[in-house]
């Protein structure tokens, strides 16, 4: 296997752990999580995308909507926002992408 692939594969095995553990074990999710981010910023590696958008940056824990994050939706500007309970928020678009002509 390719580095790429193992990291990938590490990364993959460090988010899982992460989202089974959130609810028993908080403070082990934020050790995965930031582990997690540690090697995909090292080996320049993009965290996947099931991950991203479900993880604080702030302090490097798993959102799961209702338990430790607040979400609401803005249909002026259609955005998701997710509030943190460390106090972080992100934002995040949710219209269709239009092809430019």
């Amino acid at each position: 296997m390719k580095r790429k692939e193992l990291i990938l594969e590490r990364m993959n095995q460090l988010l899982e752990l992460a989202e089974k553990n959130i609810k028993d074990k908080p403070e082990r999710t934020k050790r995965y999580v930031g582990l997690a981010r540690k090697l995909s910023s090292r080996y320049r590696i993009a965290i996947p995308e099931r991950f991203k958008k479900r993880i604080c940056k702030s302090c490097n824990i798993m959102w799961i909507p209702g338990y430790n994050a607040k979400v609401q939706l803005n249909k002026r500007s259609k955005v998701v926002e997710y509030k943190c309970e460390c106090g972080a928020l992100r934002r995040f678009g949710y219209t269709k992408k239009r092809d430019d002509r």
